[in-house]
């Protein structure tokens, strides 16, 4: 009687999968937002499984429900995005480790608003080895029309022999745009932006930052790069100049009028303010809407420091440019008086 062993081919293998459900999510600064992370035994027995997390920008934080778990269960992660956090495109990567094997999952993951038609940043880190060639991508989809003959490719690579790279865009039909050849020497990195004539391009569709290292010796990685393809969007602005006295515990307000300014306001308006008072940290400083809706811009920071002399960037995208506009500061403590001195308003 023979006995026949079992093959490597024939025992069962330990597997399992990984899937995120959903595949891509946005969160405004100050907001979390959380999705699952699901596993599934594919052969064999269940198994342990530890997660970890990577791909996280600065200012944005993540915390797994379960760090570890067992095949055919699932955890979740909750994103949190504190101020500070840039807006824009990154990759999250979620490596699931088994005892027998290890498999991983990319969420992408939008801080702040979707990219604008034509204006978006991928901030997620792609290694550049040597003597090999790494792409970063940005998508447009549900615009309209070809990109700007002012287009803009603002390039940022960390590398130690800058000399080694060969720069390119990519544009969605596989027309390449060399933007960098080779320059630099020894000097280390590429800060720089570019403006290739891209008017024969439909701004809808993949683009790709293409970056070939050319040379041994040196590495480096793609850290962030931004694509602007149509031309920046018209502003509206008005200044109030008039003094407008702050009593104890009071609220009082200056109004700027905006007339004949079409469409909503900027993703990125500005507010400069200036206000004479001689205990800043008693004040609490807004912008109210033509449609009532106030956006705080400071809420007695400054401790006992005299004055505000400040500009704040708000994403005002939601409100129409015309109307009446309001700078609304209430004094919420006693001992310390004021004014508005001026402001001014770039919608």
């Amino acid at each position: 009687m023979f006995v026949v062993a079992p093959t490597a081919a024939s025992a069962a293998t330990n597997d399992f999968s990984i899937a995120l459900s959903p595949t891509a999510s946005q969160v405004q600064v100050g907001k979390s937002v959380s999705f699952l992370i699901s596993t599934t035994t594919t052969s064999g027995a269940d198994q342990p499984v530890n997660l970890a997390v990577s791909g996280l920008p600065t200012n944005v934080t993540g915390q797994l429900a379960y760090v570890r778990i067992i095949s055919g269960t699932q955890s979740a992660l909750t994103i949190v995005a504190a101020s500070g956090a840039v807006a824009g495109i990154y990759q999250i990567t979620i490596t699931a480790t088994g005892t027998s094997a290890t498999h991983t999952a990319v969420h992408t993951l939008t801080v702040g608003d979707p990219p604008a038609c034509g204006l978006a940043t991928n901030g997620t880190d792609v290694q550049v080895p040597n003597l090999s060639t790494a792409e970063s991508t940005i998508t447009f989809t549900g615009c309209s029309g070809n990109a700007s003959v002012a287009s803009t490719v603002d390039v940022h690579i960390v590398h130690t022999y800058s000399g080694d790279l060969v720069v390119s865009l990519v544009a969605p039909d596989g027309s390449v745009y060399v933007l960098r050849n080779r320059q630099g020497g020894s000097s280390d990195n590429v800060n720089q932006t570019y403006q290739p004539n891209l008017s024969s391009e439909s701004v809808n569709g993949t683009w790709r930052l293409r970056v070939q290292d050319a040379a041994s010796g040196d590495t480096g990685y793609i850290d962030a790069w931004t694509l602007t393809l149509s031309p920046p969007p018209s502003t509206c602005t008005g200044t109030n100049p008039t003094d407008v006295t702050i009593v104890d515990l009071t609220t009082v307000e200056s109004g700027i009028a905006l007339a004949g300014c079409a469409g909503n306001a900027s993703v990125a308006s500005i507010v400069e303010v200036h206000i004479v008072h001689t205990y800043s940290g008693d004040l609490v400083v807004s912008l109210v809407a033509p449609d009532g809706s106030v956006y705080v811009l400071r809420n007695r920071q400054g401790g006992t420091a005299d004055n505000i002399d400040q500009t704040f960037t708000m994403n005002l995208s939601s409100e129409s440019r015309s109307g009446t506009w309001r700078l609304r500061v209430q004094d919420a403590a006693t001992g310390d008086t004021g004014f508005i001195n001026t402001w001014t308003l770039t919608a």
